[in-house]
């Protein structure tokens, strides 16, 4: 296969931006994003949720403005309409991009993704809305699944070539090119070249589609020798798997639900790639496949429903699991469509995909409507019920809640004013340039509190705690002559005025990782212990009783007076400030079973 020459790629570059215009320029917008992105800090975190907001909904305009120009073209539209169209279109992305928050709300990432799922397949069958032509449908995707492949892998070549020759560059030239620049060229080959090629690869004329015959020899092989051989396969560990749940009467695991998934997905889209050409002579094998796979699919469904109805019986329903319904319910119709059908329509595959992708984003129908209504009801059930296990499952239901639909998914179980709440979270995190894990925690931690709710993720025997300076490191060494860091793993001999100060962090269990003593030997003087057992304890105590301030997960502030111990010696007065501890809390010991910290010691010669 040969990469396309520099006048190929311009003439292609021309017939684009003439017959794509919006699409050519959204791939030019889409590839500065992206390498604006690679120059941003970690920091710089608001610039970041707004450009990577705005380069998925890039990637949904550029799609849904395919589909819609395919239709205009297909129907002869005038410019006058067909910019209409357009305008439209980008109407309802530039919509789309103040609706979606994904970084607030993990449904917009679903939303994000159902959405590029359909419009992906709006493509896909625009062109031929009210025809009949079924060769030509097929052609023109087969056209468009090539030119992918194709773009895909002349995208891989040129950035792997280029990627080379700036390693040499930097090798043999000592320029120093760092990881950002390769980043801009995998934007550059990524969102400009590929997003381009493929465009110009689309086909202009569709009646002429319906006249061609043309089938790939090596797709053929793929799919006659790869592709269905394997499905087979797994259709054979499928159904022993169901023979063996009938005989043992248990409910199928949950995995089995995305293996039928899986297998329907390759089984459906390897009866597409063969449709042109199963009923051929020779083709016997495939014949057989197309003819018995629906057929095969009935015992799947019934396995697939009842995986299904096991989780949402015992768990209610989450947008995972209402997808899993959606396509339970959608392979039971298309099943039973080519079962009874003599049509056999293929456009149905990708139209009713399309259609049940759409009403899955918004509305009282949509996966976040329904799956919302259902954790709410069952934590309403879960917070009458005085079971334990019952109530050990509120935190999760809660958590769920506020990470997918925010605090005010919780306002039927709470007289405050949660959006309200939620407004200052956000205003006063923001404010202070936080992280996102750290607005989820703090609106968690007050859904908790608000709702009295246990966090039973660190409610078990082993509870790690971990407690913090509140002069988050800063010592005041006033009055004081010299100052040590410790260390468990380095060497803690420390010399001043003439005197070695030894630092050994509980020597005698130095494999038990109970490190709650610091052992310090001042000179040839006896040594002498600073136990922290009881500082522990108290710390522990207070937080129990929820009155240390939460600064992100299991890191709790503590009042620096209270993290320091002082001792005296014949000539020196030694103080331990100690900036973090930390360990693991057994609550059927009543003890910690595990304990480190980190600190400082101050000498001042008396």
């Amino acid at each position: 296969m040969k990469l396309p020459s520099l006048q190929t790629l311009w003439q292609g570059t021309n017939r684009v931006s003439s017959r794509f215009p919006l699409q050519f320029l959204i791939a030019i917008i889409s590839t500065g994003i992206w390498w604006c992105l690679t120059d941003l800090d970690y920091k710089e975190q608001e610039y970041t949720h707004n450009l990577v907001t705005a380069l998925a909904v890039c990637n949904l305009a550029l799609t849904l403005l395919l589909a819609a120009d395919l239709f205009c073209e297909v129907h002869h539209y005038s410019n006058l309409k067909k910019w209409i169209v357009r305008i439209v279109v980008l109407a309802i992305s530039i919509t789309l991009y103040f609706l979606l928050n994904p970084w607030a709300y993990l449904i917009d990432v679903y939303r994000i993704f159902l959405l590029a799922f359909a419009f992906h397949l709006l493509v896909a069958f625009t062109p031929f809305i009210g025809k009949s032509n079924l060769n030509g449908f097929w052609q023109y995707n087969k056209t468009l699944f090539l030119r992918f492949l194709t773009a895909a892998f002349y995208a891989a070549v040129l950035y792997a070539g280029l990627s080379i020759a700036l390693l040499a560059i930097d090798g043999l030239f000592d320029v120093d090119i760092n990881y950002r620049t390769y980043m801009k060229l995998l934007a550059v080959v990524s969102a400009g070249f590929t997003t381009i090629f493929f465009l110009a690869g689309i086909p202009d004329n569709f009646e002429a589609l319906n006249e061609e015959h043309s089938y790939p020899k090596g797709l053929k092989i793929f799919t006659q020798y790869v592709l269905i051989p394997l499905m087979t396969i797994y259709l054979g560990i499928l159904l022993v798997y169901e023979v063996k749940i009938i005989f043992q009467w248990t409910l199928p695991k949950g995995l089995v639900s995305t293996l039928i998934l899986g297998y329907a997905v390759f089984g459906i889209l390897s009866l597409l790639l063969i449709y042109p050409i199963k009923d051929r002579e020779g083709n016997g094998w495939m014949r057989l496949f197309s003819k018995f796979f629906y057929l095969m699919m009935i015992p799947l469904i019934v396995l697939l429903l009842l995986a299904i109805g096991k989780r949402v019986f015992s768990y209610g329903v989450t947008e995972s699991r209402y997808i899993l319904i959606v396509l339970g319910v959608w392979l039971t119709a298309v099943t039973t469509y080519f079962l009874i059908s003599k049509k056999q329509n293929i456009k149905v595959i990708p139209i009713s995909l399309c259609i049940l992708a759409l009403l899955g984003t918004y509305g009282p129908q949509s996966a976040f409507s329904v799956s919302k209504y259902s954790q709410v009801s069952r934590l309403r059930m879960l917070m009458k019920s005085a079971d334990k296990k019952e109530i050990a499952e509120r935190s999760e239901v809660v958590r769920y809640l506020v990470d997918r639909h925010g605090l005010t998914s919780l306002q039927s179980f709470t007289n405050a004013d949660l959006k309200d709440i939620e407004t200052k979270i956000n205003a006063r995190v923001k404010s202070k340039g936080v992280y996102d894990y750290e607005i989820k925690n703090q609106k968690i931690d007050t859904a908790f509190k608000l709702l009295k709710v246990k966090d039973v993720r660190y409610e078990d025997d082993n509870e790690q705690v971990n407690f913090i300076s509140k002069e988050k490191g800063v010592i005041s060494v006033t009055g004081y002559d010299a100052i040590f860091s410790f260390n468990e793993y380095a060497d803690s001999s420390k010399v001043f005025d003439g005197t070695v100060f030894k630092l050994d962090q509980n020597p005698e269990k130095k494999r038990s990782g109970n490190n709650n003593r610091l052992t310090v030997t001042v000179g040839k003087e006896n040594p002498f212990e600073f136990n922290l057992k009881a500082m522990a304890n108290e710390a522990y105590n207070q937080y129990k009783m929820d009155k240390l301030i939460k600064v992100d997960y299991n890191n709790y502030e503590y009042p620096s007076e209270k993290m320091q111990l002082i001792h005296q010696t014949k000539r020196y007065t030694i103080k331990l400030v100690v900036t973090n501890m930390s360990g693991y809390f057994d609550n059927d010991k009543k003890d910690f079973d595990w304990f480190n910290f980190q600190g400082f010691i101050l000498v001042k010669k008396n």
